[in-house]
């Protein structure tokens, strides 16, 4: 099929860019108000993690490997639920599944423009 806009593919690697700012400060803001400020330790490991990651996703440093952590903390999290049977908010589970498709698509099409691991 004819792409409608074809000169855009010029820009093929802004989106990435766009993604990784997008899924860093959601991911930290998240992590702050939710982890970060837990009484539970283990909570506020994950979250200096998810932070510590939305760090290397905003600079664009190791983008690949913090967005497999990210992916994977997410996934457990959903699984951890699920056998507990914790009972999660609808937006919790919306945003959660915004920022596991983000970090899939980081996995897969990499950091984008203005990034430290830009491959070669």
């Amino acid at each position: 099929m004819v792409s409608v806009f074809p000169e855009f593919f010029n820009y093929s690697q802004l989106a990435p860019f766009i993604l990784r700012v997008a899924l860093a400060l959601v991911l930290a803001q998240t992590a702050f108000l939710s982890e970060v400020k837990s009484p539970d330790k283990k909570e506020k490991i994950i979250g200096i993690i998810k932070i510590l990651s939305a760090v290397f996703i905003l600079i664009g440093m190791l983008t690949q490997v913090a967005a497999m952590i990210i992916a994977i903390l997410i996934l457990f999290k959903a699984v951890d639920a699920k056998i507990k049977k914790i009972v999660i908010a609808p937006e919790r589970k919306l945003l959660d599944s915004l920022i596991f498709a983000v970090s899939i698509s980081l996995i897969l099409l990499g950091p984008g423009l203005f990034s430290i691991d830009l491959p070669l």
